[in-house]
């Protein structure tokens, strides 16, 4: 269990990270953020082609090809494992925000709001052997 004073350290980490990885993107031009979502065309699990902001994300933060990307649980509901010791990246994931009953209607681009989501590559996958999924 990690203390308190650790869970803040990892959080600083975090935050500075995203701050140099959102200076990288800020450097690129528009043509150049297009031109990463047409070359490498990034999907989720599910099938989902990514934005080109989180693929641009993804490309800043490593060297790997990225091809298809999912969550540790994504994968696992896919039936394949990440391998043990492998580091995940980062992505941004909207999530609306609960709208009370009585409130009024706001439009949707007020209600949205992002926070990070940490993701693996297929190739730092393994396919789950029978006796670990049984």
């Amino acid at each position: 269990m990690l203390s308190e004073e650790q869970k803040q350290q990892l959080r600083q980490e975090k935050k500075e990270k995203i701050i140099r990885i959102r200076k990288t993107l800020s450097e690129m031009t528009e043509e150049q953020r297009q031109a990463v979502a047409d070359k490498y065309g990034i999907v989720t699990v599910e099938g989902h082609l990514l934005t080109p902001h989180n693929q641009c994300f993804l490309v800043a933060q490593s060297e790997i090809n990225f091809s298809i990307v999912g969550g540790f649980q994504q994968w696992k509901k896919a039936g394949r494992i990440v391998r043990k010791g492998e580091h995940g990246f980062l992505i941004f994931v909207p999530s609306k925000a609960k709208q009370e009953e009585n409130s009024e209607i706001i439009s949707d681009d007020e209600n949205v709001h992002f926070f990070t989501a940490t993701v693996f590559d297929i190739s730092q996958t393994e396919v789950i052997a029978k006796s670990e999924a049984a």
